[in-house]
């Protein structure tokens, strides 16, 4: 398999990736002008710390962010979300 250069992958995907820049800021923008106050909310803190991750100088963003956002393993998920066992295992 051909892998692309850093070059063909800025070329390939900047527009996507410029698309999405303009999405977050335009949320971030539309949370400026709202009413109400959300500076102690959890999920503007994950941004923001997602933000962080995105721009510092370590590699593998992707897995660091996905992480950042996603919930902690409990062995016992099913149970706690009232889950029947029979759903997950398709029987």
């Amino acid at each position: 398999m051909h892998e692309r250069t850093a070059a063909q992958i800025i070329a390939d995907e900047f527009l996507i990736a410029r698309a999405k820049i303009l999405e977050l800021a335009a949320t971030l923008d539309r949370l400026d002008r709202a009413d109400g106050d959300i500076e102690n909310s959890k999920q503007l803190v994950l941004l923001s710390q997602g933000m962080q991750i995105l721009c510092d100088s370590e590699s593998d963003k992707a897995k660091r962010v996905q992480l950042l956002m996603s919930r902690q393993y409990e062995p016992e998920w099913i149970e706690k979300m009232a889950i029947r066992r029979r759903d997950v295992e398709g029987s």
